[in-house]
């Protein structure tokens, strides 16, 4: 199997041998489907180190499997990284020995047949698929598990580098994927994370996280990671990538990225153009309105958007055909339009023909587009003639803000909001994932505060769209 990354000459970096046997393990078959067919398994993870790992540093891949992010690491910068790949499962240890010396990396990488956690000792390993394995069956609940009778060695971060002082003056890159025993590794290094020398950690939110006592151990980790100077970030989508944006707990599978204080990250994690795997749902329709209201206010509390909702195409087409048309027919032709909140972008099928067309999104599903995070107050450094919002403010924390930002780009505005009725519930409107509640006066009165005229206004899918042009420049 090859790798999506690529040398300067244009070769693939390394390419993974895959015993044949193997190839009706389902992990297995789902590696090469998304590695070979669809742009990479979970690109963005890769992407992400793969920006940032420099000469010198040391990448310790806790959970390596095969070795995928391993040897993208040691690729990197040949002979400038040292890794260390962390791996239980004596199967999987032998396909990555097999992987690093067919790559000739075996003065690179250093393979350590052992689970980490908070302890030395040993632990039971049970199965499930070669990238499913877990210690005490840690995140495989409702799953088919396998008990094999095997324990395997338990390992702390701050021990193996205390038997490794060669490593000691390496800034260190982190990634740990081990089913749930993510706290318990966190907690055998913790004077590596005190030492200041990680850049950056990476664990994932899986599923044991989910539920009761897993949320809790998860909520405390981030707890102690903030304590120790961290800054916890996540992307819309495992597959997608996106705007990196503030961390906020959610019913999902995600990546959680740890920062530290002196990190400068990208504003975002794209993955490139091509066939992608749909990527996957939100689980927003299937969880009760409690849960939907709490998520709503955890993102409320953190600035964040709901990143996993807006890589769903199922979560986007609700009315947008209806608001795209009605939208159009105030925009003329050969106008330059910027969308905020594209989507599927039915707003540039339904333009008149010889404009220009910017897409503005958390995640970029087309080619072309600007992927940011308006929470974030980020904004396209461009002027344009018209900015359309449908739909979109509702999902934003600091809508005056926004507007002004806006008024500042452009002298009309196509806007689209649902309207808080007198005597509405809050609570139904948080469920629906809204952070805000403005009702008929509010909302003409932020308009004309951020320098915007309403001209028009008509329902709009369950919406009122306001169609506003600024006659003088915006206040300041």
């Amino acid at each position: 199997m090859p790798s999506v990354f690529r040398d300067a000459s244009g070769e693939p970096r390394f390419t993974l041998p895959i015993p044949k046997h193997f190839l009706d393990d389902i992990a297995i078959k789902h590696l090469l489907e998304r590695e070979i067919r669809q742009g990479g398994f979970e690109y963005p993870t890769p992407a992400f180190f793969d920006a940032h790992l420099e000469p010198g540093d040391l990448f310790i891949d806790v959970g390596a499997h095969w070795g995928v992010l391993s040897l993208g690491a040691a690729t990197r910068h040949p002979g400038d990284i040292a890794v260390l790949a962390i791996e239980a499962d004596p199967a999987n240890v032998t396909q990555l020995l097999r992987a690093v010396a067919h790559n000739r990396l075996t003065e690179s990488i250093e393979t350590v047949a052992a689970a980490a956690g908070d302890a030395s000792g040993t632990a039971p390993l049970i199965g499930n698929t070669t990238m499913g394995n877990s210690l005490y069956g840690m995140g495989l609940q409702g799953m088919k598990q396998v008990a094999r009778g095997l324990s395997v060695p338990l390992v702390t971060l701050d021990g193996l580098l205390a038997e490794r002082p060669e490593l000691k003056q390496r800034r260190v890159l982190i990634k740990i994927d081990v089913e749930g025993f993510e706290p318990q590794v966190i907690a055998g290094a913790r004077a590596l994370l005190q030492s200041g020398r990680v850049a950056a950690l990476v664990w994932e939110h899986g599923r044991s996280f989910f539920e009761e006592p897993g949320r809790a151990a998860a909520r405390q980790m981030a707890e102690e990671l903030r304590d120790l100077g961290f800054s916890l970030h996540q992307l819309p989508s495992h597959e997608l990538g996106g705007a990196l944006m503030p961390y906020a707990p959610a019913f999902n599978v995600y990546n959680v990225i740890c920062l530290s204080g002196q990190f400068q990250p990208y504003r975002a994690y794209n993955r490139p153009p091509g066939p992608v795997a749909r990527p996957g749902t939100s689980n927003r329709a299937g969880s009760d309105g409690e849960a939907r209201a709490r998520l709503t206010e955890a993102l409320a509390e953190v600035g964040g958007s709901e990143g996993a909702r807006w890589s769903d195409p199922g979560e986007i087409i609700d009315g947008a055909d209806q608001r795209a048309s009605l939208a159009a027919k105030h925009i003329p032709a050969r106008s330059s339009v910027m969308d905020l909140g594209a989507g599927a972008r039915r707003l540039a099928a339904a333009l008149p023909p010889g404009g220009k067309y910017l897409a503005v999104d958390l995640v970029r599903f087309a080619e072309a587009g600007e992927v940011l995070d308006l929470n974030q107050g980020q904004f396209p450094e461009r002027a344009v003639d018209t900015v359309a919002a449908l739909e979109l403010l509702q999902y934003i924390h600091d809508v005056p803000a926004l507007l002004k930002r806006c008024a500042a780009a452009a002298p009309s505005l196509i806007v689209s909001y649902p309207l808080a009725a007198a005597g509405e519930n809050a609570r139904a409107r948080r469920e629906r994932g809204w952070f805000n509640d403005f009702d008929e006066t509010a909302f003409a009165d932020m308009l004309a505060a951020a320098g915007w005229k309403i001209a028009a206004r008509e329902p709009a899918a369950g919406s009122e769209m306001f169609v506003c042009h600024r006659e003088t420049r915006p206040p300041a």
